[in-house]
């Protein structure tokens, strides 16, 4: 039998779009979630070709998510805690609409890498 991997899972409504990366969702209280294993370019960057880039990941991000109901699931540490999962005040975590895993959809859709390119 398959075990499911330990977190903590739940419905959430996505709230904003922060960039390519990054989303705000609804529980109970607004929280930050920086999509794990995904790396979109930054809007914010004063590199002309990384800024055009990253605000077309956001662009992206925005049209598919806004206003949807997601799934976010956060993984659990090696001893089933999720205490230490805030990173610059977002948890890391992975969304799902429609069973699709959206930071896979980033990278297939070309705007963002499963590593971090320097």
């Amino acid at each position: 039998m398959h075990q499911p991997p330990t977190g903590f899972t739940t419905k959430a409504k996505v709230t904003r779009v922060i960039d390519g990366d990054t989303i705000d969702v609804e529980i109970t209280r607004k929280v930050r979630v920086r999509l794990k294993d995904c790396w979109a370019p930054e809007k914010r960057s004063r590199d002309i070709v990384e800024k055009q880039k990253g605000i077309a990941a956001f662009s992206h991000l925005a049209t598919v998510l806004n206003d949807k109901e997601v799934v976010l699931f956060i993984p659990a540490d090696e001893d089933g805690e999720i205490k230490d999962i805030f990173t610059f005040g977002r948890v890391i975590g992975h969304v799902f609409l429609n069973d699709e895993d959206i930071a896979e959809h980033m990278i297939q859709t070309g705007h963002a890498t499963k590593e971090k390119v320097r």
